[in-house]
């Protein structure tokens, strides 16, 4: 669990705590236009992380294709490592483990999941979240080499304590693609260009 901030609730006159449960929910996503406030959002995530859980519980491996906001995780002992543009050559490496450490996991729980996993044997292997600052500028710097592998990993890792926080501008083929967008199981819509555009990230058809 991530604990962003407070949401108002007009009606009941209240604001409650805004909080991201990737146990609960599995991969999540950031939506909005540029200047929005996605990579705020998503280094406010990451600092909630890293003060709530030690390394032994929770590893982090990042992406950041927008503005280097992710830069003062470096050196924290939490982040495996951050990725910027002109990280090209490493990104494989990058996705190569994440495989690998999913084949891992698969044969260490033998047909379970991560959840029924560590309730029988304790925290043995920390959950794990990939943030990927602006999708869009990751698929079009690396020619949408990892799109495969992207998908394969948002289908399979949740079950594997392995979860995605990704921000872009929307679901579309050139922000998040269709079909990692239906391995994503919640969306933070921040600014929008118009009020359809609210719809189509948070999937509903009622407007604001």
């Amino acid at each position: 669990k991530a604990m962003v901030g407070l949401w108002d609730d007009p009606a009941n006159q209240i604001q409650t705590p805004f909080i991201l449960n990737f146990a609960q929910d599995g991969n999540h996503a950031v939506c909005g236009t540029s200047m929005s406030g996605k990579s705020t959002f998503l280094q406010t995530v990451v600092y909630s992380l890293i003060q709530r859980y030690s390394p032994d519980y929770l590893n982090l491996y990042i992406l950041d294709f927008s503005s280097r906001m992710m830069e003062p995780f470096e050196e924290d002992v939490h982040v495996g490592g951050i990725l910027y543009e002109g990280d090209l050559d490493t990104v494989g490496k990058l996705f190569h483990m994440l495989q690998s450490m999913i084949q891992e996991r698969k044969a260490l729980f033998r047909g379970g999941n991560y959840y029924q996993y560590v309730s029988k044997n304790g925290m043995v292997c920390p959950a794990v979240v990939v943030v990927i600052d602006n999708i869009a500028n990751f698929r079009e710097k690396t020619e949408e080499a990892y799109d495969d592998v992207l998908l394969q990993i948002s289908r399979e890792c949740t079950a594997n304590g392995m979860y995605l926080l990704i921000s872009g501008a929307g679901f579309n083929a050139t922000e998040i693609p269709g079909k990692l967008g239906e391995n994503i199981r919640r969306a933070v819509s921040l600014e929008m260009q118009d009020k359809y555009a609210y719809g189509d990230i948070l999937r509903s058809m009622q407007m604001p």
